[in-house]
């Protein structure tokens, strides 16, 4: 039987010195000074960055949105399904941007074109990365903690592993609500969204960062900003859930990483049709 092959290639060791990232739960408001840092960018010294924008179907329009908003920090998008080679692309730029929306249709498309491996052998060079949402979670090692639906089959669970910790954007730490029909104010039945991280560490091992909406983590080299002014909440295995108020908290996630291996995830496996 042939043996599979990872979607990507796992992180190298000595990774966490070169890493140049900005990972947001959402959009990029508040974060404007940090983008224009990432990216060494300025009116008068402007950046080229490869946009992906492969987690939505209207790629056009969302590459249209964010080189608009981008415009006045002096970053220029190049939309990487606007180009006949996204890949060669990567050498002629100075960075990548990868935004949001479905994170499986995103994971699919990265692998199929190859540029998700190409993108991570860049960035743990020292290319800066910044993503948003789904560009977040496709930065950790799988996407087995994203939010959306799996509404496209990728060939694996792995994504490009430029963190060794998982992160859930949109984090969301209480139960949801709901208006019933006479008005009232009901908690949603379900799991929440702290219940179903707990559940991914009754399978896997890999530590988790519940990023909060409107926060971010800026990395550079082995150290951690955590920005928004909103706690990040820390899962690991057999612990509670913790609430960590600084990026400081979090630089344990990255260093232990590089004498520790863990466990392959049970479920990162090829999707079998049928």
């Amino acid at each position: 039987m042939k043996k599979m092959q990872p979607a990507f290639k796992k992180a190298s060791s000595g990774r966490e010195e070169k890493l140049n990232l900005l990972l947001l739960s959402t959009g990029y408001t508040g974060f404007a000074d940090k983008v224009s840092e990432l990216y060494g960018a300025s009116p008068e010294k402007p950046k080229t960055i490869l946009y992906v924008a492969y987690a939505v179907k209207d790629e056009a329009r969302a590459a249209e949105r964010w080189a608009q908003a981008l415009a006045p920090f002096g970053v220029k998008l190049i939309a990487a399904h606007a180009v006949k080679d996204p890949v060669k692309m990567l050498d002629k730029v100075d960075g990548v941007f990868v935004s949001g929306g479905n994170t499986f249709r995103l994971a699919d498309r990265l692998q199929k074109t190859g540029l998700g491996k190409a993108i991570a052998k860049k960035v743990k060079k020292g290319m800066p990365y910044m993503g948003s949402s789904a560009g977040t979670n496709v930065a950790c090692p799988t996407i087995m903690t994203t939010n959306d639906m799996p509404i496209v089959a990728p060939k694996s669970f792995d994504a490009m592993g430029l963190v060794p910790f998982q992160i859930n954007a949109h984090f969301f730490a209480g139960p949801f609500y709901y208006d019933d029909a006479d008005g009232k104010r009901v908690p949603y039945a379900g799991e929440t969204r702290t219940d179903r991280l707990v559940q991914y560490h009754e399978e896997n091992t890999t530590p988790i960062v519940g990023l909060r909406e409107g926060s971010a983590l800026l990395i550079r080299g082995d150290k951690i900003e955590l920005l928004g002014g909103k706690p990040a909440m820390v899962f690991r295995p057999g612990k509670a859930p913790a609430d960590v108020s600084t990026g400081k908290a979090l630089e344990s996630l990255i260093k232990p990483a590089q004498a520790k291996k863990s466990a392959k995830p049970k479920s990162a496996q090829k999707f079998r049709k049928g």
